[in-house]
């Protein structure tokens, strides 16, 4: 926006109905690009609603519908007053974490497929957290580490903290799009984490010392050390994980392997029979993750 406050002069040309994607798809995707093209910058209005529907041809509803699956995006907001109306926004690792989230979600992405891929970035992001990592990332490891260690039995406390220590090494890597895709993938895989027998004191013990060994090797400024020692913590996680979910013999598949209760991710805390009492289970090398 210039210093008059004047709104942009985005033009949209007419859309017009097919088969194909809906009309506020095609609108949501027409405005996508000029945005992600710089047609419109972060603190910009797009053409106000009436205008949209002059230049498309589409209705009011059409436009509106398309705006709001780009407010979903956190692509635009919409503000109030006299120079109110929809603005670009600064796009984050949130919106980029929520649409992966989406995807996860939607297309009904198997556990160990999200496990893999967890596998495979996050010994990346020691690494670089290892090279990048700043004083203050450091204290923020230090602060979580005692804070796990202080929460006893409190398993759901322990799991929150577990999950925080991760994306404060991700952090520690100052890389925005590995913090966006951890993040996404972080919350699926503990949303499923508080799995009967497997948090149980020995594991937890296990785990807080494979985190020391890691921000060891952070702290020292050790890149492959980093990414070794993460490599075998989240491996050692996914088979224990994978191991610890029971395996469905209904018509949706097999386990972590097929698309049903227990293949389309990781299982739910809110599944009967579930929840972790820490109770039995051996610990692992250093493998809950």
């Amino acid at each position: 926006m210039d210093a008059e406050g004047e709104r942009p002069r985005l033009v949209v040309g007419r859309i017009e109905r097919t088969d194909g994607p809906s009309a506020p798809t095609v609108l949501a995707d027409e405005l996508r690009r000029a945005i992600y093209g710089g047609a419109v910058r972060p603190g910009e209005h797009l053409p106000p609603e009436r205008a949209l529907v002059e230049q498309t041809g589409l209705g009011r509803a059409s436009v509106r519908e398309a705006l709001h699956l780009l407010e979903t995006q956190d692509l635009i907001e919409r503000r109030l007053g006299r120079r109110g109306g929809w603005v670009v926004r600064s796009p984050g690792h949130q919106a980029v974490a929520r649409s992966i989230e989406v995807l996860i979600r939607g297309q009904r992405i198997r556990a160990e497929a999200l496990l893999e891929a967890r596998e495979a970035i996050e010994p990346a992001c020691a690494s670089l957290a290892a090279r990048h990592r700043t004083d203050a990332d450091l204290a923020e490891l230090d602060r979580i580490g005692r804070d796990l260690r202080s929460v006893g039995d409190d398993v759901p406390a322990y799991l929150r903290g577990n999950v925080a220590w991760h994306l404060a090494v991700v952090a520690a890597s100052h890389n925005e799009l590995l913090i966006a895709t951890m993040t996404a993938l972080s919350d699926v895989i503990h949303a499923g984490s508080d799995i009967e027998g497997f948090n149980s004191e020995a594991v937890r013990d296990a785990a807080l010392h494979a985190h020391d060994r890691v921000v060891a090797a952070i702290r020292a400024g050790d890149p492959d050390a980093a990414a070794r020692r993460m490599h075998r913590h989240v491996h050692a996680f996914r088979v224990q994980a994978l191991d610890a979910v029971p395996h469905g013999d209904g018509p949706h598949g097999d386990g972590p392997h097929g698309d049903g209760p227990h293949g389309d991710g990781p299982p739910s805390p809110s599944r009967p029979g579930r929840r972790s009492r820490g109770t039995s289970g051996a610990p692992p090398s250093g493998g809950r993750g």
